[in-house]
């Protein structure tokens, strides 16, 4: 098969009818095709069809390394075909890290200087493409010597773009960079073709982007500013790319480049581009600001927005205007645009729109306002990738005077949402009840009833912190009379059987926050003659007993809400029957295989025994809570924030991926030295310990830095040190000491070690709080061997704001 036709190899694997014999085809070439590339006196032409078949293998993703060297040596050919096929695969089978490249500078340098221009073409687009920042600095002279003396726009084109990915490659070769290579190209108009422009643009492009990275590289040797010439030199050639973007703009440039009308879109994109890169310098460009304004003006004026090269050009020159932040009548006119893409058919160009309006919401927010029926529609398109990117953009263009329209949109959102939007509604009910408490709502009547619904339509999705912010909004409620009315809908709904099928089974949510408004306001409820019949203590007391036996194992979260709200209850109720039903729902739980749902159910069995006068004390309203800080609105996608959800679930992930046990158990170990003080906080909370740990009470004590210890880390707030204490054959004892240089609280060290190690925590000693000055400290044990080191990541709170601190340190000892 090695022997037959690249065709032939082709239809025998396509003509495979299983897998098995697809794969055999493959084996037995590839076997083939390595040994016949072993033979040295095989004949150049079946050299190059085995070449032939080994890219196929390549492109079905069959290991080619074998072939490596062979590509090289057609290179070194002096057929034509031998190093048109020789570059094509050493292009595709290399890439700049491996140790064969330096086997092709040679080869490469012979074929820059070759005498047929296709060669050189083929050895400046492999250099391109494939060169190390080594490459680049060892033939660099080359490229610019083709430049220098070249006359044909074909080399020259193949030249210039070279030179701008060999600068990419390696930054440096802006030191040697001769700008006249570029002048003379300019000045001479017969080698002004489309491509040669084109690649004027990519090694501005190159030079621009690159030049900050430069220019800071030479502020650290100690020559500031020997790279501003580069850029002055540069400057002069802002006239040239001015006026050969405003003929392109009037269309008497090249006709062969029109496409659907539009003329040669891709130099018009390049060109704004490029211009946009030097504006962005810092550098006093204003002589040429009004003309660029004025031509990207006329540019978004005349482009036909229908074909897909008009749409590249005008989200180009909105691009722009954004970037440059330039004046008032220009950002109206990108966000324009911009909404004009909106009411295409293409997603693609619907996608793009929604995620530049939403980058520049900030800039332009009442032009952006203006558009919100077209970011509406987006809400009910098919795609889900519109759909998340219009939630974050009418999330990020909400304000009091849209508040209700917008709010009353993305209900509609809830409404219509399926399965596969799971992420979508968590975001969109975490981000309303955000808004609903960050903006000052008069009407506490409508805020209640879009919580409700939302619950009611999105609670099988919505996380234990989204419930409990929305308990926390319907508790500090100031409308009273209103929370009542709407927790007695509520209520109908639950406890009417004829309604609740209203309520998915799996709307666990709502079941809690009905539960909880259950214990919290039956007394009130109670109040109310007209309720009195539809929800009387016996209808609410049937309902917590089928709570129970329907969740009694399957969610332990519900039933710690359930038994609070059957231990409240019993001081709210009369009826001796409903008490004695509340009361074996707690005992049912007080040998629970939960131990935080046992002790719970043992201590508010001693609470409901008590007389009346000390449980009303005990379990009266719950007062106003203090929310969690809250982000700001509409900033983070839905992805974002599963990242930054699973980083908090488990922070240790970037500490050598280990760690985990160790932090489970110093949590526990923090949450057990909790205060007596916090026990009927803790009674009465909902969470779990591990949900709900305290400061660590200080207790008066202090703690001195061994004059013995380390200092291994120091920033503007917190000092580390280390001291062994023991260091024997497969364990080490260490101390850890912060200092702290500012008043810091809620102090969480996490520390990590090699996966041949094992690493237990000791408290955090006297506390997680200190003040200016203050040191606390950490015992760390670890057991195994190998050097031993440590990464420390530190987190904590500084004015009330989190921060995070890493670092690593290296022991000398080993274990």
């Amino acid at each position: 098969m090695a022997g037959s036709s690249l065709n032939n190899f082709i239809k025998d694997v396509r003509g495979a009818k299983t897998l098995a014999e697809e794969r055999s085809i493959i084996t037995k070439a590839s076997a083939k095709i390595r040994t016949k590339l072993r033979d040295d006196h095989l004949p150049l032409e079946k050299r190059r069809k085995n070449i032939q078949k080994l890219l196929y293998l390549y492109i079905l993703g069959e290991k080619t390394h074998f072939g490596q060297v062979e590509c090289i040596n057609l290179i070194a050919s002096e057929e034509f075909a031998d190093k048109r096929l020789g570059y094509l695969a050493a292009t595709l089978l290399l890439d700049e890290s491996e140790d064969l490249l330096t086997l092709l500078t040679n080869l490469l340098n012979n074929d820059l200087n070759h005498p047929n221009k296709y060669v050189v073409s083929l050895a400046l687009t492999t250099l391109g493409s494939l060169g190390s920042s080594e490459l680049a600095r060892d033939l660099y002279m080359d490229v610019e010597n083709i430049l220098k003396g070249s006359r044909d726009p074909f080399i020259i084109k193949k030249a210039l773009q070279c030179i701008g990915k060999l600068i990419t490659k390696d930054f440096t070769l802006l030191d040697i960079f001769d700008t006249k290579l570029i002048t003379s190209i300019l000045e001479n108009h017969s080698l002004c073709t489309h491509g040669v422009l084109l690649g004027i643009n990519k090694v501005l492009q190159s030079i621009l982007l690159n030049h900050e990275t430069f220019q800071l590289s030479l502020s650290n040797d100690g020559y500031a500013d020997d790279s501003k010439p580069l850029l002055n030199e540069l400057v002069k050639i802002i006239p040239e790319l001015l006026s050969l973007l405003q003929s392109l703009s009037i269309k008497n440039f090249e006709p062969e480049y029109d496409i659907q009308g539009t003329c040669d879109p891709f130099l018009q994109c390049e060109s704004i581009y490029t211009l946009r890169l030097f504006f962005e310098q810092t550098l006093d460009l204003s002589q040429y600001q009004n003309k660029f304004c004025d031509l990207l003006t006329q540019i978004a004026t005349n482009t036909d927005g229908a074909k897909n090269c008009g749409q590249a050009i005008l989200y180009e020159t909105a691009r722009t205007i954004f970037s440059l932040n330039l004046e008032q009548p220009l950002r109206v006119l990108g966000v324009n645009i911009l909404a004009k893409f909106l009411s295409q058919k293409d997603n693609n160009t619907k996608y793009v729109a929604l995620n530049t309006l939403l980058k520049v919401v900030d800039q332009e927010p009442e032009t952006v306002q203006r558009h919100r029926k077209f970011i509406s529609k987006c809400l009910r398109d098919p795609d889900i990738s519109i759909r998340k990117r219009a939630l974050e953009l009418s999330f990020a263009i909400l304000n009091d005077v849209n508040l209700v329209e917008i709010v009353d949109q993305l209900i509609g959102f809830l409404a219509g949402a399926i399965d596969d939007d799971k992420t979508l509604i968590v975001y969109t009910v975490e981000n309303l009840v955000k808004i609903l408490e960050s903006h000052n709502i008069s009407d506490e009547k409508w805020k209640l009833s879009i919580l409700f619904e939302s619950l009611k339509l999105a609670g099988t999705y919505v996380t234990s912190d989204i419930t409990g912010d929305i308990l926390i909004s319907i508790n500090n409620s100031k409308d009273t009379i209103q929370r009542r009315n709407l927790v007695v809908d509520m209520l109908m709904i639950s406890l009417d059987e004829t309604k609740n099928c209203e309520i998915s089974e799996d709307n666990i949510a709502w079941l809690i926050v009905t539960i909880w408004c259950i214990g919290e306001y039956a007394d009130e409820i109670l109040e109310d003659p007209s309720c009195r019949q539809a929800l009387s203590e016996t209808k609410m007391t049937n309902f917590l007993v089928l709570q129970d036996k329907t969740f009694n194992i399957s969610n332990k979260k519900l039933i710690n809400y359930l038994l609070t709200a059957a231990l409240k209850l019993s001081s709210k109720f009369k009826d001796s029957g409903c008490i004695e039903a509340l009361r074996q729902i707690i005992l049912g739980h007080t040998k629970d295989s939960d131990l935080l749902i046992q002790s719970k159910s043992v201590q508010y069995e001693i609470i409901f025994a008590q007389p009346q006068s000390v449980k009303k004390v005990l379990l009266e309203t719950m007062p106003v809570f203090e929310r969690r800080k809250c982000m700001k609105v509409g900033n983070t996608s839905p992805e974002l924030k599963k990242i930054h959800k699973s980083t908090d679930k488990s922070s240790n992930v970037a500490l050598l991926d280990l760690g985990s046990e160790n932090d489970k158990k110093k949590d526990t170990e923090v949450a057990n030295s909790s205060t007596p003080a916090d026990l009927l906080a803790d009674l009465f909370s909902s969470t779990s310990i591990d949900e709900n740990t305290k400061n660590t009470s200080r207790n008066g004590k202090t703690v001195q830095i061994s004059v013995s210890a380390t200092k291994i880390y120091d920033s503007d707030t917190i000092q580390a040190y280390v001291q062994l204490i023991s260091c024997d054959a497969g364990s080490a004892q260490i101390e850890l000491y912060l200092k702290s240089s500012k008043a810091i609280s809620d102090i969480k060290p996490f520390s990590a070690v090699p996966r041949t190690q094992k690493l237990t925590l000791g408290q955090l000693y006297p506390g997680n709080s200190l003040q200016k000055d203050e040191v606390c400290s950490q015992v760390l044990k670890i057991t195994g061997t190998g050097k031993l080191k440590l990464r420390i990541k530190l987190d904590f709170k500084l004015n009330g704001v989190p921060v995070e601190q890493q670092f690593d340190y290296k022991f000398e000892q080993t274990l």
